[in-house]
C-alpha cells in the first residue's frame, strides 16, 4: 500500500463512527447505516443540530462531514467521466471512482466549483471536529463495511461504496472497489478526533493551493487525460478512439506526454492570494 494509500485508508477508518459508548448520539445508526444519501443526510443534519451541546454528536457530525467531502469530490470527478490515472502524483485523484459511460462536458469553471465544495465542507468538519472539548469521553465502535459514500451519484450507498471497499481499492492501487469486503470493526477515542481535523486541513491545504492560481492553461492543454470524455479542448485531438485508458501514467504513452505537458504548462498567476 502506497504512503498516500495507508493516510486515506486511516482516514477513512477514523472518519466513521457508529455508536458511541458514552452520550447518546442522536440518529448515530442512521447516519452510518444509511443506504441513501436522503437518510444519511437527514441524520447528519440532526447530529449537526444537537453538536453545540453534546460533545458525541460534535464528533460524529464532523467525521460525517469528513466523508461527504470526500463523496462530493468523488460525485462530481463521475458526473464528468473521471479516469484515475492511478498515480501517487496527484494525489487528489486516487478515489475509486466508478466507470461513467455518459458523461457531462466539464469546463474549468466547473472543475473550480467542485474543488471550492469539497475544501468548504472540509473546514467545516474541522471546525466542529475542532469543537469538541479536549477531555471529551469519546468512544465510538464501527463496522466498516456496513457504511459508505455515493461514489456514482445515484443516491444510494451500495456495498462496493462501502469504506471497507474503497480501502481494499485504495491498498490494491486502484481500480473499481469489490463489494465483497471483509469486515473491519474499530474503536476510536477523542485522539482520533485530533488526527482526522489535521488531516482534514492538510486535505484543504491541497485544494487550496490549486484554487489560489489560474490554471486554465494546464486544464485546457492536459486535463484530458482525467476526463477524456468530458469534451475538453484537445480530446477530439489526442485522445485515443479506445479511450486507452489502461494502467497509470507511466505504462501509457500518451497520458505520459499529457503528464509531461501537465508540468510544463505550470506558469499560474495567484489570482486568490488568500489562500496561500
Amino acid at each position: 500500500m502506497t504512503r498516500f494509500s495507508r493516510l486515506v485508508a486511516c482516514a477513512i477508518v477514523l472518519f466513521l463512527p457508529l455508536s458511541s459508548a458514552g452520550a447518546a448520539v442522536p440518529d448515530a445508526a442512521a447516519l452510518f447505516e444509511a443506504k441513501t444519501v436522503t437518510e444519511r443526510d437527514s441524520a447528519l443534519a440532526a447530529l449537526e443540530t444537537a453538536a453545540p451541546g453534546d460533545p458525541a454528536a460534535a464528533y460524529a457530525a464532523g467525521a460525517g462531514e469528513f466523508f461527504t467531502a470526500l463523496e462530493i469530490l468523488a460525485g462530481g470527478l463521475h458526473r464528468h467521466g473521471f479516469e484515475s490515472p492511478q498515480s501517487f502524483m496527484l494525489p487528489l485523484m486516487r478515489l475509486p471512482v466508478p466507470d461513467n459511460p455518459d458523461p457531462e462536458p466539464l469546463t474549468y469553471g466547473q472543475f473550480r466549483a467542485i474543488l471550492v465544495a469539497f475544501r468548504d465542507r472540509l473546514e467545516k468538519s474541522a471546525a466542529t471536529l475542532g469543537s469538541v472539548p479536549a477531555d471529551a469521553d469519546i468512544g465510538m465502535v464501527i463496522d466498516l463495511t456496513r457504511l459508505g459514500i455515493d461514489l456514482n451519484e445515484d443516491g444510494q450507498i451500495a456495498p462496493d461504496e462501502s469504506a471497507a471497499a474503497i480501502m481494499a481499492s485504495l491498498s490494491r492501487g486502484g481500480g473499481v472497489p469489490d463489494a465483497a469486503a471483509p469486515a473491519l470493526t474499530f474503536r476510536f477515542d477523542r485522539a482520533d478526533g485530533y488526527w482526522l481535523q489535521g488531516y482534514a486541513e492538510f486535505l484543504m491545504a491541497q485544494a487550496d493551493f490549486w484554487l489560489a492560481h489560474d490554471f486554465k492553461n494546464t486544464f485546457d492543454g492536459s486535463f484530458h487525460m482525467l476526463f477524456p470524455r468530458a469534451k475538453l479542448p484537445l480530446q477530439d485531438t489526442l485522445v485515443p478512439l479506445d479511450g486507452g485508458m489502461n494502467g497509470g501514467i507511466l505504462t501509457s504513452e500518451w497520458r505520459l506526454a499529457d503528464f509531461i505537458s501537465l508540468v510544463h504548462l505550470i506558469n499560474w498567476q495567484v489570482v486568490e492570494p488568500e489562500r496561500r
